[in-house]
């Protein structure tokens, strides 16, 4: 399992991000696209975002797909322009898009309420205040509990987090606590309902006896 920036469950977070493109909700979309672009995958959202207007756009909206490609050449150091490709998905994708058609450019001020965020008060509180929406899906027992106890595993993979992990010595002795104090958010103490925002409903074990 590899984590986001608020500890959330990646593949899942690119499976919730698709249905709430579908379903037109931009609040939704940007929200998850955002967890993974400032997570550091850039090219994974736009990967999806691509994906997503070919198999689902493609046939009606073809100035759509140009658009795309001209505000893609153009997205290095520019993050609202996920917020602008998200927004001209916000149409029904069977009604030909017209003649005249005008496409929607989002301002770098429109996209602050996405930005990073990092913990001011204790790290306990801080994915509660940051996690607003969940996941689809559903999280095994397994994966829960690496979630509470090997999160760090589950982020070492994901470019902020080794970002942060880098430094802190990757785990120098003298630094480990400096790390957690700035850092843990404590998925562990998590109540239940931010745990299944971030990794899903939790499936209850069976107990055979």
């Amino acid at each position: 399992m590899l984590l986001t920036r608020y500890l959330y469950d990646k593949a899942k977070v690119e499976s919730t991000l698709y249905r709430a493109i579908l379903q037109r909700d931009y609040q939704q979309a940007a929200f998850w696209a955002y967890e993974l672009y400032f997570s550091g995958f850039e090219k994974e959202v736009t990967d999806q975002l691509n994906q997503i207007y070919k198999t689902v756009f493609e046939k009606n909206h073809p100035k759509l797909g140009r658009y795309f490609q001209k505000k893609q050449a153009e997205l290095d150091g520019k993050p609202e322009l996920i917020a602008t490709l998200l927004k001209n998905l916000m149409k029904n994708p069977d009604v030909p898009e017209t003649l005249g058609v005008k496409f929607v450019n989002v301002k770098p001020h429109h996209i602050e309420p996405f930005m990073t965020k990092e913990p001011e008060g204790p790290g306990w509180s801080f994915l509660r205040e940051v996690c607003l929406y969940g996941v689809l899906g559903e999280c095994s027992q397994e994966d829960l509990s690496m979630y509470r106890t090997k999160w760090i595993d589950c982020v070492s993979q994901t470019p902020i987090w080794r970002e942060r992990l880098k430094g802190y010595g990757h785990w120098i002795e003298d630094k480990k606590e400096e790390f957690h104090n700035k850092w843990d958010y404590e998925p562990d103490e998590q109540p239940l309902v931010i745990q299944e925002k971030c990794c899903g409903k939790i499936i209850c074990a069976i107990i055979k006896g």
